[in-house]
């Protein structure tokens, strides 16, 4: 079985590891994959907007999860703090 990308140790010195990133306290932010750094989402206004190819686009409330189309690494966006 092959080692997983976000595994090898060039990737993990490269890009710090985060379990569970809080999302940004600005208004409008980047959702990145904690293993490959792709983009997975867009943080607006205490929601999550999501888009997977041009006809299919979400806006899903936090907690949210996802499964990276870059490396296969699941990733969670926690809801913020109150």
């Amino acid at each position: 079985m092959s080692t997983p990308y976000c595994l090898s140790s060039r990737a993990v010195a490269q890009r710090p590891f985060s379990a569970n990133p809080a999302p940004p306290s600005s208004s409008s932010a980047d959702w990145r994959c904690t293993c490959c750094g792709k983009k997975l989402g867009l943080f607006q206004d205490g929601r999550l907007h999501v888009r997977f190819t041009r006809s299919h686009e979400y806006l899903v409330s936090l907690p949210a999860q996802a499964t990276c189309r870059g490396c296969g690494t699941l990733n969670e966006a926690a809801a913020p703090k109150r």
